[in-house]
């Protein structure tokens, strides 16, 4: 019969000392024992055979008294649980250690830069978005969720974080940053970094912000919108700025963005790139503009106050460097129209104008950029798509210098017979 070894007792291993000057070796049963240096430390040790090959192998477990008798036996009950399984605990608690470690170094933060990367690269992110992200992730995210391990992200955690927002109103702002934390938890489930994505359905507990169209004007109001441009006590290049908008039907920053090395004035097309990106090679969407005779001349006078600079609308502050896109919405407020205009919206009013004249709609969206122009292509013929599109373009110059007249001409809506 097997010798039964006799469990220790807090007050032997209390009194245990060396002999001889050697280390002694006090046994616990089932493995565990209780290493007694000369150097008076105690260290608690399990003795084992690795599974499959049989070796003997020794595991650290901790020291007494900061790893107690009963804590000592716990760890070793549960490796020989995983030993009974052939699973070596060595190797099972590196991996543990690996993937705290893992856990550690896999903060919200860090995935969140190696997202960012991806998706700029991969999406080609126009630099303004590229900006606009990177405010959303500095100003919401990273504050409420940098330092936290992304796999201990969670639900409710969630939604503390973000019920600020939804009681503040900015529910665009919410909207927003829901939608990019979860991009990032997805980012990080396909790597494997967490298990699952516990945000997935987080939109549903917050409302949804409320459409708000750009605020616009109707055509007939037009004379009445030139007539403040023209009287306003604004820069003329800030004035310029508005009747480029105007008249190449651009959106603001497009406008302000705008490049002399861009525009053909034989041609008399402004060739624009939708999304551009921050490399060179990422130049997104090309988009052409017709321009209109107003167009050309306006482009004249433009050029007599920044020609020898690289853009149309150089900034004041540093000419080396366009005008703030926020520049025009400004002004328009300045002038009166707060609430009833914004830059934007100057789009709107020519979409209408022309549409109501019972112009090609697909050619006023491509004029828009709203269409991709190569579809159009395909269905037109290349002359008389460009014609068409000058057509279209003219069509809307001629209305705005007569509404800067004061001569607002009668047009009517296309009647359809049913």
């Amino acid at each position: 019969m097997a010798k039964q070894t006799k469990p220790l007792t807090n007050t032997e291993i209390d009194r245990a000392k060396t002999t001889n000057g050697k280390d002694v070796k006090l046994r616990d049963g089932n493995g565990l024992i209780l290493l007694v240096k000369v150097n008076g430390s105690k260290l608690w040790r399990f003795i084992y055979k690795r599974p499959f090959t049989k070796k003997e192998n020794t595991l650290s477990i901790g020291r007494y008294p900061e790893t107690s008798l009963s804590e000592a036996r716990a760890k070793r009950d549960e490796y020989r649980v995983l030993l009974a399984q052939n699973i070596d605990p060595q190797i099972h608690r590196q991996r543990q250690e690996e993937s705290k470690q893992a856990e550690i170094n896999n903060t919200f933060e860090a995935v969140a830069v190696q997202w960012f990367e991806y998706r700029k690269t991969r999406a080609n992110f126009s630099e303004n978005y590229q900006k606009d992200v990177t405010r959303l992730l500095n100003r919401v995210l990273l504050p409420a969720f940098g330092t936290l391990p992304i796999t201990q992200i969670t639900a409710p955690m969630a939604l503390k974080a973000f019920k600020p927002l939804q009681e503040k109103g900015t529910l665009e702002t919410l909207k927003r940053a829901i939608q990019k934390m979860n991009e990032i938890m997805t980012y990080a489930l396909h790597r494997e970094i967490i298990p699952h994505n516990p945000l997935i359905n987080l939109s549903k507990e917050f409302d949804n912000p409320k459409v708000e169209h750009m605020k616009t004007i109707k055509p007939e109001d037009l004379p009445e919108f030139m007539y403040a441009l023209t009287n306003a006590q604004i820069h003329l290049q800030t004035r310029y700025l508005i009747l480029w908008q105007m008249l190449t039907m651009t959106r603001p920053n497009e406008a302000a963005m705008a490049r002399y090395a861009d525009i053909d004035e034989k041609t008399r097309i402004w060739t624009i790139y939708i999304n551009k990106g921050i490399k060179e090679s990422d130049k997104g969407r090309e988009h052409k503009i017709t321009l209109s005779r107003q167009a050309i001349a306006l482009l004249r006078e433009i050029k007599k106050l920044s020609g020898k600079g690289e853009y149309l609308f150089p900034s004041i502050k540093n000419p080396q460097m366009h005008v703030n896109t926020q520049t025009a919405n400004a002004a328009i407020k300045r002038m009166g129209f707060k609430g009833k205009l914004v830059a934007h919206g100057l789009r709107s009013i020519a979409s209408t104008y022309l549409n109501e004249q019972g112009h090609n709609p697909e050619l006023i969206e491509v004029a828009l950029s709203h269409i991709n122009q190569d579809r159009i292509r395909m269905a037109y013929n290349r002359a008389d798509y460009i014609k068409q599109r000058f057509d279209i373009l003219q069509a809307w110059g001629d209305f705005v210098e007569q509404s800067a007249q004061g001569a607002l001409p009668q047009y009517h809506l296309k009647v359809v017979n049913v």
